[in-house]
């Protein structure tokens, strides 16, 4: 398995695997437009990675998942917080324990993070199974947006 930054030419292949997270795990609450994914896709060409990062992950047989995080700082972690916003694979390559593979590697990548943080939808249960295997634990706090 090899995770790297996304490159132009993966954009087609990345949009169905995005497509896909959104409508069709149960990860999600809602459909995303592609234009939305357009911006994001474009903001992690850039050289310098300040808000987002978008990462691919090869197997075997090519691109088989993807990972988009994003950046901030907080006060009561301490310092730089990394968001996991969206982790994903293709059904072909769940359960060979690259989603392990991809924390390990976030976590040497970001040493000097103070806190990695995620969320998922209550339905997405193997998800967060994962995530408790890897010592992540529920935050009590009441997520609220404005758009």
């Amino acid at each position: 398995m090899k995770i790297r930054d996304i490159k132009p030419q993966d954009r087609e292949v990345v949009w169905d695997m995005v497509n896909n997270f959104y409508t069709g795990t149960g990860a999600c609450l809602h459909p995303l437009e592609r234009e939305n994914f357009e911006k994001t896709f474009e903001e992690c060409l850039k050289e310098e990675k300040t808000y987002a990062r978008m990462l691919v992950i090869e197997g075997e047989d090519g691109l088989c998942g993807y990972c988009i995080l994003a950046f901030t700082w907080s006060n009561e972690a301490g310092g730089m917080v990394v968001w996991v916003e969206e982790l994903y694979f293709t059904a072909q390559a769940r359960g060979k324990g690259y989603g392990k593979k991809v924390f390990q590697w976030l976590e040497k990548e970001y040493s000097g993070a103070k806190r990695f943080r995620l969320e998922a939808t209550a339905e997405n249960q193997g998800a967060i199974k994962l995530y408790q295997r890897l010592g992540y634990e529920e935050l009590d706090y009441y997520q609220m947006i404005k758009e």
